[in-house]
């Protein structure tokens, strides 16, 4: 009897090692659209407090006025780029979640595909017993000579 070999082994593990890669590039776009809405949080908590800053000022003229105004209109800049720059960050996740299901489904279909030969080898190896069996109960109890 032959001991189950699956010729596709070096194949599953290179399969596997994809998936693990293509996980892993997936936690580093999605951290990185993290950062991004962080950052424009922060950018809006900022913001906030340097208009409640300034409407709470007692001595503000028109200097603070005039900051307040130049902070405002980068501030729309700012926030427009990490929107941008989120939104590009989005659809690199997308385009990552995808990898990472293709490569799963692809580890997946090998994986049933080894079970399968496993399970054929198995009844195989079964079926060879079983024969074994027979014949060697037969060799003990019939007599070949009578």
């Amino acid at each position: 009897m032959q001991k189950f070999r699956f010729r596709l082994d070096s194949v599953l593990r290179l399969r596997a090692m994809r998936l693990s890669t293509e996980r892993d590039r997936l936690g580093q776009t999605m951290a990185e659209m993290s950062r991004i809405e962080k950052a424009i949080s922060a950018l809006a908590a900022e913001r906030a407090a340097a208009v409640e800053f300034v409407k709470n000022e007692p001595g503000a003229g028109n200097t603070e006025l005039r900051a307040l105004a130049a902070y405002l209109l980068a501030y729309d800049s700012r926030v427009a780029a990490l929107t941008k720059s989120l939104e590009v960050a989005r659809v690199r996740t997308e385009e990552q979640r995808q990898r990472v299901i293709a490569a799963d489904r692809d580890e997946r279909l090998l994986i049933k595909l080894k079970d399968k030969r496993r399970s054929e080898w198995q009844a195989s190896a079964d079926r060879e017993l079983e024969i074994l069996a027979q014949e060697s109960w037969n060799s003990v109890h019939f007599d070949r000579d009578s």
